[in-house]
């Protein structure tokens, strides 16, 4: 039996609107019209409150959708326009370039792969002849598929051929939608609704209307959520699900500064005093301190300038070393932590914040934090660094990884990062990696070891797996996740 009082505001609209119904051949398609969310309707239908009131009935439909690729292409299939002037009789060349532009070599290529095209001599730059006239025709028929995909039109029988080329190109994904249809029974049209008050107000105390009035109960003794006053943010729970990682992996954690010396940030780590990087540009330099102390290791300091004055020339400064400055990268904690190693093998990582000059966007921004991971041990290579990184990330649910050699001047080999973003269809980078190299590892006291080592941005990584399009939703103070 429905129990009217008991029906929330969205219940009794939906009941109101069927009994004005004989049937319903789409709940979908009522929701849509009404304003209604399916899901929440299909909750209410199936929870048997409308049992002997409503019968309905299940069914599946398949429909289709554009997929990323299908979005990127505006409408119009790559091959149709030169389809429509070939089919309009224009075969010159030089009149189809002029027609499409730029486009040509894209609609071009796409009929020539499927060999309805080629290019024969003639008057003036060629001719394209049709080869088979049979794929024009197809492309017709496809482009009128996809146009009515687009336009969320359905289908009839004629276009499994245009659907399945469609599909095969990746234009296309199939998915199939639940639906009912409803035919609405007798008790439900005779049924009185009747008014339900929800809020009791004070003017129905004063009136003394609240006697006559319907009022919704409340059970004051019905269990609710244990609300908590505070969580962790995204970034904070991604900082933890990072750390397990590592740790499970066998890693120790260590830390270090934000406010360092460029010794530490850039010297020990073989970058030249001349580097673009170390120009405010691209660097925070501190007015209050300016200056640093060098490490007490006299020993190490003269090694540096060593490594730094015989791949370098010049003279290394100590002034510019002392410089102080807000970290660039964690890079410096595992500087120092090399340097206290002396050769020793070891796993580490850190996750902390650093500070670069960047131009703020919705990718960019002036502080963010640092994955940081280091292997010191023996006969490390390119191999071993690409598998512990595709560890680290099949374990945040990344398979799909791409390594592009770059450039870095304390690590050779090098290898940029990149994982796949699934909503923007793309490859987004989300670190630097590499082995270090012996002139920076020799004066630290670890030139008789090989070492991978690596930097991720925490920010770029979340992102991935959070679907967040702008990084000033995730840090800082315009969140509102």
């Amino acid at each position: 039996m429905l129990d009217l009082l008991q029906l929330t505001g969205k219940q009794r609209q939906f009941v109101d609107l069927s009994q004005h119904q004989q049937t319903v051949a789409s709940l979908r398609s009522l929701c849509a019209q009404a304003g209604f969310d399916f899901n929440f309707i299909n909750g209410f239908l199936r929870s048997g409150a409308l049992d002997g009131y409503v019968q309905w009935q299940e069914h599946s439909q398949q429909t289709w959708v554009l997929t990323a690729k299908g979005e990127e292409v505006d409408g119009v299939l790559p091959g149709f326009p030169l389809v429509e002037r070939l089919l309009q009789g224009i075969g010159d060349r030089a009149t189809l370039q002029a027609e499409l532009g730029t486009a040509f070599s894209l609609n071009y290529g796409a009929l020539r792969r499927e060999q309805a095209v080629d290019l024969v001599d003639g008057d003036g730059e060629g001719v394209v002849a049709v080869l088979k006239s049979s794929v024009l025709g197809a492309y017709q028929q496809r482009q009128g598929v996809f146009k009515a995909i687009a336009a969320g039109q359905v289908l009839d029988g004629s276009a499994s051929s245009s659907l399945e080329w469609l599909q095969q190109q990746g234009y296309i994904v199939s998915r199939v939608e639940t639906d009912y249809s409803l035919t609405v029974l007798p008790a439900l049209h005779t049924l009185e609704l009747g008014d339900v008050v929800t809020t009791l107000t004070s003017d129905l105390i004063l009136s003394g209307q609240w006697r006559q009035a319907d009022l919704k109960p409340y059970d004051i003794h019905a269990e609710v959520p244990d609300v908590a006053y505070g969580r962790p943010t995204i970034l904070t729970q991604c900082i933890q699900r990072i750390r397990d990682i590592f740790l499970n992996m066998g890693f120790d954690e260590m830390s270090g500064y934000m406010v360092e010396s460029a010794f530490w940030n850039f010297d020990a780590l073989f970058t030249p005093q001349d580097h673009p990087a170390r120009e405010v540009q691209d660097t925070f330099y501190l007015a209050n301190p300016q200056t640093l102390p060098l490490p007490e290791d006299a020993a190490l300091v003269q090694r540096v300038r060593q490594v730094h004055e015989a791949n370098y020339g010049g003279q290394w400064t100590e002034a510019e070393a002392s410089r102080a400055i807000l970290r660039a990268h964690t890079t410096t904690s595992t500087a120092r932590r090399l340097h206290q190693l002396q050769g020793k093998d070891g796993k580490y990582f850190s996750i902390d914040r650093v500070f670069r000059n960047e131009t703020v966007d919705r990718t960019h921004l002036a502080e963010f934090h640092q994955i940081e991971g280091v292997v010191v041990g023996e006969l490390l290579s390119v191999r071993t660094l690409m598998g512990y990184l595709t560890y680290f990330y099949e374990r945040l649910g990344f398979k799909d990884l791409k390594f592009k050699p770059t450039y870095n001047p304390y690590t050779e080999p090098s290898l940029e990062v990149f994982a796949y973003h699934p909503p923007s269809d793309r490859y987004i980078e989300v670190g630097n990696s590499g082995l270090f190299r012996q002139e920076m590892l020799e004066p630290l006291g670890c030139g008789e070891k090989s070492t991978v080592a690596w930097g991720l941005g925490l920010e770029r990584i979340a992102m991935l797996l959070y679907g967040i399009e702008k990084l000033s939703d995730l840090i800082g103070p315009d969140i509102k996740l």
